[in-house]
């Protein structure tokens, strides 16, 4: 009997991850959801999963440490006997403007935003089957148009958006899709926290005048992932225009 394709999503513990990782859950896939701090999340998603009649095993990573993802990524194969998409979602903020961002606050988001994707796309794809994998990288607007008070995550992300492109480039070959999406403003419960006039100030660039269905986006990330000829394309799930 052919076991259902697992799907691994890092910071799937809260917010998009989470949403992301129930979405493929739903399309009948079995869930590796990574989280680095809060187990009591984790778990939760992982009853949620299984009461769905889903399968969901967690793994604790940091994965801005490269020896980690290593131990992990044979944790996964060792629990599931394969892997068949990777979602790099993981990611934290540390605003400032450049003049007052410390060389801390600068490391602490380029380490999990952009060289947390390097090293699980460098560790998982060795066990993805040719022809039969999809990795997904979650980037941002902010790679593209930039973020007053967060050059550090949009210099993450718009990294991201370049590592998607050349990693295409490199596992085309044994037929392993590498896309990235960049997904409009959540009210997840991070987004709620943002400041009433930020959140207008989303709706009005938008030009449905809206925010960007996070439900949706999961959606879309499953569809990605089950396409075999689309490969090195950045996809902004939005409705604003950039």
């Amino acid at each position: 009997m052919k076991q259902n394709k697992v799907a691994i999503i890092t910071g799937a513990s809260r917010g998009i991850g989470r949403e992301i990782a129930l979405a493929f859950a739903r399309a009948g896939y079995c869930v590796a959801a990574n989280y680095v701090k809060d187990g009591a999340k984790a778990l939760s998603l992982k009853a949620e999963i299984e009461k769905s009649g889903s399968k969901c095993e967690i793994f604790k990573c940091d994965v801005a440490d490269h020896k980690a993802v290593e131990q992990m990524a044979g944790e996964v194969l060792d629990k599931f006997g394969q892997i068949d998409v990777v979602v790099n979602n993981a990611a934290i903020c540390r605003d400032h403007t450049i003049p007052n961002m410390s060389e801390t606050e600068w490391d602490d988001v380029i380490s999990p935003g952009l060289s947390g994707p390097f090293y699980i796309i460098k560790e998982f794809a060795k066990y993805m089957q040719a022809n039969d994998g999809a990795i997904i990288n979650i980037a941002s607007i902010a790679g593209v148009r930039g973020n007053f008070g967060g050059a550090n995550y949009a210099a993450a992300k718009a990294g991201l958006i370049s590592l998607t492109k050349t990693a295409a480039k490199e596992f085309g070959e044994k037929g392993i899709t590498v896309n990235a999406v960049l997904p409009g403003f959540h009210l997840t419960d991070m987004g709620r926290t943002m400041p009433a006039n930020f959140i207008e100030k989303i709706k009005a660039e938008s030009v449905l005048k809206r925010t960007t269905d996070i439900k949706e986006l999961a959606a879309f990330v499953v569809f990605i992932a089950r396409l075999s000829s689309v490969s090195g394309q950045v996809f902004s799930v939005d409705s604003r225009v950039i």
